[in-house]
C-alpha cells in the first residue's frame, strides 16, 4: 500500500495546478507552460513515490522460458504516471472550458479504450496475462473504435478500412510493447511520435483541445518517467505503460495521420501521402517489431516469446554503448517527423521528390537495422 501523504500530496498538488490554470489571468500559451511544468513535476513526484515505496511488490516476474535483456528485478509500474497525466488532462479541460466536447461520443470512448488499455496492463504486471486475454481486449478496443468511427479512411472500401483499423491498433499497442526492452527506448521514441501527431494535428487539422491536452500531459508524463527510466534505470514503464501508449499513439494516429483533414480533397495521391506520414512516425516501432517477427518465425519459435533479438540489442552486440540506443532511436524518429511535417504542411503540393525521399528513408532505416540484427548472434 502506497502511503496516504503521497496520495493526498499528489492530489493536492494537482488541483493547485489545475485552479491555478482556471483562475489566474494570463496568455493561453503561459498558462500552458504551467500545466506542462506541473504535469512534469507530478509526474517525477509520483514515479519518486512508487520506486520509495515498491521495493519488489511491483517488479514484474519473468515468465517461464523467456529472455529478458535485463534480468534484474526492478519496479515495474513508472506506467501509473502516464494514467494520472491523461487523468490530469481530463480535469484541465473541464475546468479551462465550458464545452460540450466531452459529451461527443467519439471523446467517451477514445477514454474508455485508454482506461481499458490501461487496466489490461496492470492486469498483466501482476499476473502475466495469457496472450488471448490481451488480444481479446485490443480486439474490442479497436471495435469499440470503430464502431465509434475511429478508423482509417484511406481505401474508401469498408471492409478494407475495418480490417486495416483492427491491424493497426493491435499491430501498435503490441509493437511499443515489445519496443519497451531497453532503458527509455519506448518512452524517447513515443515522446517524438506524439510530438509529430501534436504538431502536425495542430498545423493541419481542427484537433480538439482535449486531445491536445492529453498528447501534451502524456509528453510531459513520459518527460517526468524517464528521470527514472535513462541508463541506468531504476525502474520500468510496465506494461501498463506501454499498453496505455500503445493505445493513445494507435488512437491519434488514425485521426491525426491515417485519415486526411475533413476539408482535403481526397485521391490515391493523399492516401499515399498520408501512408507515408504514418511510416516516417512509426519507423522505429514498425521496424523492430517486423524484425523481430521474422526472425522467430524463421527459428519456428513464437513471434511473442521475449528473447534478446531486437533490433535494439543487435545495435549493442554491434560495439554501440546502450546509453547511446535511446538517443539514436529518438533522433530517428525525429528526422522522419521531420519529413512528414514538410509532406503535410511546408509542401502544400503533390511533390514526387520528397515522397520517394521519404519512403527512401524508412528502407534505409528498415534495411539498416535488419541487417544488424541478422549479423549479430544474440548473446546469453
Amino acid at each position: 500500500m502506497l502511503p496516504l501523504h503521497f496520495i493526498f500530496l499528489t492530489n493536492y498538488l494537482s488541483l493547485a495546478i489545475l485552479f491555478l490554470l482556471k483562475f489566474l489571468v494570463m496568455n493561453e500559451y503561459i498558462m500552458m507552460i504551467f500545466f506542462c511544468i506541473g504535469i512534469v513535476l507530478i509526474s517525477i513526484l509520483t514515479n519518486w513515490f512508487l520506486l520509495r515505496y515498491s521495493g519488489n511488490k511491483f517488479s514484474k516476474d519473468v515468465p517461464k522460458d523467456t529472455l529478458r535483456w535485463e534480468m534484474k528485478r526492478k519496479p515495474a509500474i513508472g506506467g501509473i504516471s502516464f494514467f494520472v497525466g491523461f487523468l490530469i488532462a481530463i480535469l484541465a479541460f473541464f475546468l479551462m472550458t465550458h464545452s460540450t466536447e466531452f459529451d461527443n461520443t467519439k471523446t467517451i470512448a477514445m477514454l474508455l479504450c485508454i482506461t481499458a488499455a490501461c487496466i489490461l496492463g496492470l492486469y498483466d504486471d501482476f499476473a502475466n496475462a495469457p496472450v488471448s486475454v490481451k488480444f481479446i481486449v485490443q480486439f474490442l478496443i479497436a471495435v469499440t473504435l470503430i464502431c465509434v468511427n475511429i478508423r482509417i479512411h484511406i481505401t474508401h472500401i469498408d471492409a478494407i478500412d475495418i480490417i486495416l483499423t483492427i491491424l493497426w491498433v493491435v499491430g501498435i499497442i503490441n509493437s511499443l510493447n515489445m519496443l519497451d526492452n531497453m532503458d527509455g527506448v519506448t518512452a524517447s521514441v513515443s515522446i517524438c511520435i506524439l510530438l509529430g501527431i501534436l504538431l502536425i494535428g495542430s498545423l493541419n487539422y481542427n484537433m480538439l483541445l482535449l486531445n491536445q491536452l492529453i498528447i501534451i500531459a502524456l509528453i510531459c508524463s513520459i518527460i517526468g518517467f524517464l528521470f527514472f527510466n535513462h541508463y541506468p534505470s531504476k525502474m520500468y514503464m510496465g506494461d501498463i505503460g506501454s499498453l496505455i501508449l500503445g493505445c493513445s499513439l494507435a488512437i491519434f494516429s488514425i485521426i491525426y495521420l491515417w485519415n486526411p483533414p475533413v476539408d482535403s480533397h481526397f485521391d490515391i495521391h493523399t492516401a499515399i501521402r498520408q501512408l507515408v506520414c504514418v511510416m516516417l512516425l512509426f519507423v522505429v516501432p514498425l521496424t523492430d517489431t517486423s524484425t523481430v517477427f521474422i526472425k522467430r518465425i524463421r527459428r519456428g519459435q513464437s513471434p511473442f516469446k521475449g528473447d534478446k533479438g531486437h533490433t535494439t540489442h543487435h545495435l549493442v552486440y554491434a560495439g554501440m554503448h546502450q546509453k547511446f540506443v535511446a538517443p539514436l532511436y529518438a533522433l530517428i524518429t525525429l528526422a522522419g517527423m521531420a519529413l512528414a511535417l514538410c509532406l503535410t504542411y511546408f509542401v502544400k503540393q503533390w511533390n514526387w521528390p520528397l515522397i520517394i525521399l521519404s519512403i527512401l528513408y524508412c528502407i534505409i532505416v528498415w534495411v539498416v537495422l535488419f541487417t544488424l540484427a541478422n549479423k549479430h548472434t544474440e548473446k546469453d
